[in-house]
């Protein structure tokens, strides 16, 4: 983000808002093309960021899309998503749910326990359509990764141990569903290509016993990601060099390979996270004894990343100054605060930022994934930052998220 093209931006759309470049969506998704097996398929994790613009981007890259609700669902046609170019997935599926899917074409979900099966079958029963399903698996094996998914008792998926239980085949013989694979999600933010590699190995080990203990023949079998990409700062990207290599290997020793099997990987953060950054107004900076708070004009409501629950450190975002050259001056430390009425909503504490003064721009880049929709949008009802998409230092679309209270009954 250069500071002429967010003062363009700002000055029509006032502050704060998220921008975000579509060339490097483009780009992450060569680079993961480049990284993996070749006719490996990507589906993009729209909790990520479901922002329809920039999934298109994605859409028109190759990429598939991943969805678990049904604001999902209606962003992912919004962006040109084909019902079976989706995957529907996610623990405590409504019949709501799978019907508006079943509706809009999707034909393959991730079936996370025999509840889930259960709804589906009677779904599918009621629609007279048939269901292609992916089974969850928690494997017992605890991943590399910032937040692990497996490993523990969990609500998601299918403890291993159930799916090789002898009866579990005729449990998962139900009405109007055909299942076709297995799906395993071992966490995000997985620390480098040997970490990955492993996942990828257990992963495909996992599904293989799953497979002889059902006597199934699988079509697809979905190992998940977890591709790292830094948050709201700027630390060096990660390196996937020799991920295609050691992939490759994987995948030609495991017998899926000759069985025409499908492999799947996941992505959100690696495609969307570097395509965005926050672009805020210094309200104030307020100097005390002791402190000095820099006061912005957005803060955890709309860059929460789960801030406000304690998840992401408070010394771990980047601050650019967009609105003038600030090389010369000291850098400052300051509290980097946002408007709302608690304690919480504090970006960074005692952080060494630019100098900045009241009514300059500033940036926080790495902020397309998990930015403001994992946000405390709704505390203070403040109006949600409109969001830009642009391309080549030129703007391309502008969207805003609904929000507000809607009555309807009195």
């Amino acid at each position: 983000m250069n500071s002429t093209l967010a003062n363009q931006i700002v000055k029509r759309h006032g502050t704060p808002l998220y921008a975000y470049d579509l060339a490097e969506v483009s780009q992450r998704a060569a680079e993961l093309a480049t990284a993996l097996p070749a006719g490996a398929s990507v589906c993009y994790s729209f909790k990520a960021n479901p922002l329809p613009a920039l999934a298109r981007r994605v859409r028109e890259s190759g990429g598939r899309a991943e969805i678990t609700s049904e604001g999902e669902l209606a962003a992912a046609q919004a962006a040109g998503f084909a019902g079976e170019q989706m995957l529907f997935g996610g623990p405590g599926k409504t019949r709501t749910e799978i019907q508006l899917a079943l509706e809009a074409g999707v034909r393959q979900f991730s079936a996370e326990s025999f509840r889930d099966l259960s709804v589906l079958s009677e779904m599918c029963v009621k629609a007279q359509v048939t269901a292609e399903v992916l089974l969850r698996v928690n494997p017992s094996e605890a991943p590399d990764a910032r937040l692990a998914m497996t490993g523990i008792e969990s609500q998601f998926g299918f403890e291993e141990s159930l799916l090789l239980d002898p009866t579990a085949s005729e449990q998962l013989t139900l009405p109007r569903l055909s299942v076709i694979g297995i799906h395993i999600y071992f966490g995000t933010q997985v620390a480098g290509v040997d970490a990955l590699v492993t996942n990828t190995r257990r992963a495909l080990a996992s599904a293989e016993r799953v497979q002889q203990a059902l006597g199934a023949e699988f079509k697809i079998v979905n190992v998940g990601g977890g591709f790292p990409w830094p948050y709201g700062n700027d630390h060096a990207r990660p390196n996937l060099d020799g991920l295609r290599e050691k992939l490759d290997e994987v995948w030609l020793q495991s017998p899926f390979a000759t069985q025409g099997v499908q492999l799947w990987f996941e992505a959100g953060r690696y495609l969307s996270a570097s395509s965005g950054w926050l672009i805020a107004q210094v309200l104030e900076v307020k100097r005390l004894p002791s402190k000095t708070f820099v006061i912005l004009d957005t803060g955890i409501h709309h860059l929460g990343g789960m801030a406000g629950l304690g998840r992401v450190p408070r010394a771990g975002v980047t601050i650019l100054n967009l609105s003038r050259d600030v090389s010369a001056e000291p850098l400052m430390i300051a509290d980097v605060v946002g408007p709302l009425c608690t304690p919480l909503d504090s970006l960074a504490r005692g952080l060494k930022i630019p100098a900045v003064e009241s009514g300059d721009l500033i940036g926080i880049p790495n902020v397309g994934a998990y930015g403001l929709t994992a946000s405390l949008l709704a505390f203070l009802s403040h109006p949600p930052p409109i969001e830009v998409t642009h391309e080549k230092g030129r703007e391309c679309e502008a969207w805003q998220l609904r929000h507000g209270h809607a009555q309807i009954s009195a």
